[in-house]
């Protein structure tokens, strides 16, 4: 079964079998579906569900995730309550199958800009808030390339300087790249995560906060954050990275309100600025060498645009720098 032959009526049946005493699972509609991933809202007797199909995550990492998930929800941050997963479902050719509560609402991507500016500033304070709730929560170390969940190092420093040494690897055997580009790319990084790694800790992070994945209730108000698929213990400022690129151009004051909001729950990260120039690169750099192995150009395209503007401004380019009065350590 490829991804393009997943059916609905499969994934029913799969959360039949997983789910004991639900009886008969009645596909609802289709949910937005991701690059990793696709879900389809379920009737049942339990009330209605949502039933997803990691398509690219097996074994270890998976599993992790998930329970990471789980760990997340009894922490009290508002994410969808996880109610059942398996590393493997015969129904979904052996995919990984996981079933989730279902809260109406609307997807912030469709909704924002349809509402009132004093509406949308409050989204963002809320999305802020919930962020700096999840980084709250207590991790031991920096997590491991694989899951990013199992605690391999105290020392950020130490956890960039193996990405970047993955990253070349990874790198040689990707072509038409920009060589030169990639390779001060990482020199600046290695550097710049030396100096900041006495104050980076560790933090649960989402890795994936951007509208598509935020849910509005009917009012219109902040409900949760989706798409938990990304998790990893991180410098909590990597969550920060894209929110910038993808919520925050050309308004100022969402970003604004972003910030207030992470600050009523939290302290603002020490160094701030130091530490989003690591961030940002290491987002970069990762990511211009998997959108060009999987052949994505138009996001290709973007990246590479996006890290000759961080290389070229040493690490400054971030639309961060416009509100820098309202991110000042505490």
């Amino acid at each position: 079964m490829t991804n393009s032959e997943l059916t609905a009526e499969a994934v029913a049946t799969g959360v039949e079998e997983l789910f004991s005493g639900l009886g008969p699972v009645r596909v609802v509609r289709p949910l937005r579906q991701g690059r990793n991933h696709a879900s389809w809202v379920l009737e049942s007797t339990r009330g209605q569900l949502v039933g997803k199909v990691l398509r690219g995550q097996r074994g270890a990492a998976s599993l992790e995730r998930l329970a990471e998930h789980r760990r997340v929800c009894e922490h009290g941050v508002a994410v969808p309550r996880l109610l059942a997963f398996t590393e493997s479902s015969d129904a979904v050719a052996g995919r990984p199958l996981t079933v989730l509560e279902y809260l109406p609402g609307m997807d912030a991507e469709e909704a924002l800009p349809a509402l009132e500016a004093t509406a949308a500033l409050e989204v963002m304070r809320e999305t802020g808030a919930a962020l700096a709730q999840l980084h709250q929560i207590p991790v031991d170390a920096f997590g491991d390339a694989v899951t990013g969940l199992s605690p391999i190092s105290t020392s950020w420093d130490a956890v960039i300087a193996h990405r970047v040494g993955t990253l070349r690897t990874a790198y040689r055997d990707v072509a038409d790249v920009p060589g030169p580009l990639i390779e001060e790319g990482l020199g600046m990084l290695l550097g710049m995560a030396e100096d900041v790694s006495a104050v980076a800790e560790p933090a649960v992070s989402h890795l994936d906060v951007y509208p598509p994945n935020i849910l509005l209730d009917e009012e219109g108000g902040f409900r949760l954050l989706l798409d938990l698929e990304h998790l990893r213990w991180v410098d909590p400022v990597m969550d920060f990275v894209k929110p910038a690129m993808w919520m925050f151009p050309d308004r100022p004051k969402w970003a604004k309100a972003f910030a207030e909001g992470y600050r009523s729950t939290a302290e603002w990260p020490c160094r701030w600025t130091e530490r989003l120039a690591v961030a940002t690169g290491l987002e970069l750099l990762t990511g211009v060498e998997y959108w060009t192995r999987v052949a994505d150009h138009a996001m290709r395209e973007d990246y590479v645009r996006r890290l000759h503007a961080w290389v070229g401004s040493g690490g400054a380019d971030h639309v961060w720098s416009m509100i820098s009065s309202a991110t000042r350590c505490a």
